[in-house]
């Protein structure tokens, strides 16, 4: 069994991590909903929680200006 890849997110605005969860839709896309983990002041705090449903939270619109990936 192949162990399972780990990756995290951080607000590239205010570099506090954000939590991703998502739910499987009938398509290989998934419903992603990203946010901070603990509140906090952000000068992108308007643009999340992060919603929508793509294969990853990378492909989200806007992920590139508030995600900051780490990991596989």
């Amino acid at each position: 069994m192949r162990e399972r890849e780990r990756s995290f997110y951080w607000c590239r605005a205010c570099r506090q991590p954000l939590y991703a969860t998502s739910t499987a839709t009938a398509s290989s896309a998934r419903d992603w909903e990203i946010d901070h983990q603990q509140p906090g002041t952000c000068t992108r705090q308007h643009t999340l929680p992060l919603t929508g449903i793509a294969e990853g939270p990378e492909d989200l619109p806007t992920a590139t200006t508030i995600l900051r990936h780490f990991g596989a």
